[in-house]
């Protein structure tokens, strides 16, 4: 999963200098304990990227995770807020901090403790990381989805679901901005989603309702991988649904829930395994 977690970790930090401005004038986060405007010097992304390749290089092959991954996480950490400090504020790239961060935890721990412990069977220690590695990873994934369920529940004081028709109002909302942004005349098309929310209240509240609630649940997912791939699933459904009708982007959430939650390669090999066994369970004796 490393090898396709990778490329997708490589294209965030490869975006072409994403700082609009020099100045953070709505510091958030490590940038209000200090000033991060030396990002925007000319040497600083391109060093930024060339250490992120370094690490990501290292993080495939396996080899320094100990070293590059707490590194990649410092660098994305810095490289976001700073952007973030800028006034606009969103949350396109968290996913990619947050399992960089998970796995440079389970790296560093398990360095520890092998080294409190003494060296061990390096074939077994290799077998034992990954299977943190992808635990962990799916454990922060879903905590995310469940603390924005509970946000919405504490924020609207548990009546969130029951309020869900008001959305139709965020859906007008998201889809001007698009347009404003792009001017794309693709984006400034009729009310209908909205309309059809605000006439059909209870049918709304059921729908919304379930998102919500999948959100909150979602770390049934640890449970194991079949339970893992089909929340994966329905979570992917669910962004799809949200770009369909807010034209609301969440492509870093959907290929992080395609690598470590539906993990399609697994399911191909136990396949093609579960058909080698049948076949030679038929051998005659």
């Amino acid at each position: 999963m490393r090898l396709f977690f990778a490329p997708v970790a490589l294209h965030d930090f490869w975006d072409f200098h994403p700082f609009a401005y020099e100045k953070q004038a709505v510091p958030v986060g490590v940038a209000k304990l200090f000033e991060l405007t030396w990002l925007h010097e000319p040497w600083a992304y391109p060093t930024f990227v060339t250490l992120a390749v370094i690490g990501l290089i290292s993080y495939v092959m396996g080899r320094g995770m100990v070293v590059s991954l707490p590194m990649l996480v410092i660098l994305h950490t810095l490289m976001r807020t700073y952007e973030n400090s800028q006034g606009s504020i969103h949350h396109s790239h968290h996913m990619i901090t947050l399992v960089l961060l998970a796995q440079a935890v389970v790296v560093v721990v398990i360095k520890v403790r092998e080294r409190r412990l003494g060296k061990r069977d390096a074939e077994a220690s290799s077998a034992q990381l990954r299977s943190y590695l992808l635990f962990y990873t799916q454990g922060m994934v879903a905590a995310t989805y469940v603390i924005a369920a509970l946000s919405k529940a504490i924020n609207s004081k548990l009546m969130w679901v029951w309020n869900s028709p008001y959305i139709a109002f965020d859906f007008v909302k998201a889809q001007r901005q698009t347009y404003y942004k792009q001017l794309d005349p693709a984006y400034a098309g009729g009310t209908e989603a909205a309309e059809w929310v605000l006439s059909h209240p209870m049918m709304s509240r059921v729908a919304f309702g379930g998102a919500f609630f999948l959100e909150l649940l979602a770390l049934v997912a640890l449970r194991n991988r079949p339970w893992a791939f089909w929340t994966g699933l329905a979570l992917i459904s669910l962004h799809r649904g949200i770009f369909y009708i807010m034209h609301l982007r969440f492509y870093n959430s959907e290929l992080v829930l395609l690598i470590f939650f539906l993990n399609l390669p697994y399911w191909v090999w136990r396949y093609t395994a579960g058909r080698k066994e049948g076949e030679m369970g038929q051998l005659p004796n």
